[in-house]
């Protein structure tokens, strides 16, 4: 384990143990909706920080630190340090990073919103994004080191997370807040491994991307029409490792993007075009900051995994094929996620708008978890999937019921 600090002790001690009330010095966007307000050096400036840079900006704490996998991927967990106090771990979605929950600046990030009301946060940064490159073999040719899906960085990453924060900080049980991807892969967890699910006192999912039967992606309807055809879906996908700018982008665009967005940056970047985008809720300004901190880096095998669930009424292990299914699964099809294995407390929060979240999708998901707080939907009409993280209303609509959650689940 490699620890480092960045912060001076005497900033920390000056902190002391709440980000003070009248902190606007460290706030860049004091009005999100007063776009006057809003630099637009301090905006360039921001696209060119990595998180660290960005907390560190603005006053907060953070540490650094790495654990390894159980299969040899190096991890880096980035933290708002609080000792003492509850630990939440937060999980990005596919292609992001822990950038996803500071890039908004403090009043609108919910790391720092979190650090604020008391909390020792925690930001996982999967294997295969800019923050975790390494593998223990420096030997390992692009197509093995690529060669995961969300399914091994539940089985693997999180539960190595998850130890490495209990260990740290002497606690029994964290908190967990999972955005798309960082819901699929807790609930992978829950079922490879279940005694995880007892280290987890509260799981709140932003999103839950589990079940796909009404997916609404044009490009993962497309995607899934490829089974079997892995060698064409890597040519497309840009290769093992997803392309920020793929040659599906072109043909999909259009589909979130009316004319006069064709221009936008965010309009050429594979996340929004796979997830769709909600440009209502979006404040515009911030597109620098937005398009610098996306395509944070995935495999092209975690997309092709969710394209195999698209269509269909299963949460499954990854398909091979039928004869190398017989040789990994013993079953010429992948064995289903055991969901009922999930016997932490779960609170789901999803969007009428979320392509990847569809209302019926999360009835089924909700059906099956045996310790079920709540199924929310947010109150805001097309609320969207990187609503969860880039709302500009993110704090009313979502993050303030995401603290009473929290809370509650403490006081229980």
């Amino acid at each position: 384990m490699t620890i480092v600090l960045n912060l001076p002790v005497c900033v920390l001690f000056l902190l002391g143990t709440l980000v003070p009330s009248n902190s606007q010095k460290w706030i860049p966007y004091a009005n999100p909706l007063d776009e006057q307000s809003q630099l637009q050096e301090d905006i360039l400036d921001n696209t060119k920080l990595t998180t660290v840079d960005l907390i560190e900006k603005y006053g907060y704490p953070s540490e650094t630190n790495y654990v390894t996998s159980e299969d040899g991927y190096r991890l880096c967990l980035h933290r708002i340090p609080r000792p003492g106090a509850e630990p939440v771990l937060l999980v990005h979605g596919l292609m992001a990073s822990s950038a996803s929950w500071v890039e908004l600046g403090p009043k609108d990030g919910l790391a720092y919103i979190l650090y604020r009301k008391g909390y020792d946060v925690w930001m996982l940064n999967t294997r295969g994004n800019i923050y975790s490159r390494e593998n223990l073999n420096r030997r390992l040719k692009p197509n093995k080191y690529w060669d995961f899906s969300f399914h091994e960085i539940g089985k693997f990453d999180v539960p190595a997370a998850i130890d490495h924060i209990l260990i740290h900080t002497h606690k029994p049980k964290i908190q967990y807040i999972g955005h798309s991807q960082g819901s699929t892969v807790f609930f992978v967890m829950c079922s490879e491994r279940p005694n995880y699910a007892h280290k987890v006192n509260l799981m709140q999912a932003l999103s839950p991307t589990v079940y796909l039967q009404e997916n609404r992606s044009p490009v993962l309807k497309f995607l899934g029409m490829f089974k079997g055809k892995y060698s064409m879906l890597l040519n497309l996908l840009g290769g093992y490792e997803i392309s920020a700018k793929t040659k599906l982008i072109q043909q999909f665009r259009q589909h979130i993007c009316s004319g006069s967005e064709l221009g936008s940056s965010i309009c050429a970047i594979f996340d929004f075009v796979l997830c769709g985008f909600d440009w209502k809720s979006f404040n515009t300004t911030l597109t620098p900051i937005v398009a610098a901190h996306a395509s944070q880096g995935a495999s092209a095998k975690q997309i092709y995994h969710y394209a195999q669930l698209q269509g269909d009424l299963n949460f499954q292990r990854f398909d091979h094929g039928a004869v190398l299914n017989r040789v990994r699964y013993e079953s010429s099809e992948p064995p289903a996620y055991n969901l009922s294995q999930t016997t932490s407390k779960v609170v789901l929060h999803h969007g009428e708008g979320d392509w990847l979240g569809s209302t019926s999708d999360v009835i089924r998901l909700q059906e099956r978890l045996p310790n079920l707080v709540e199924s929310r939907k947010v109150n805001s009409e097309g609320f969207s999937h990187f609503d969860f993280t880039l709302s500009k209303d993110v704090r009313p609509l979502l993050y303030s019921h995401v603290l009473r959650h929290l809370s509650t689940s403490l006081s229980g």
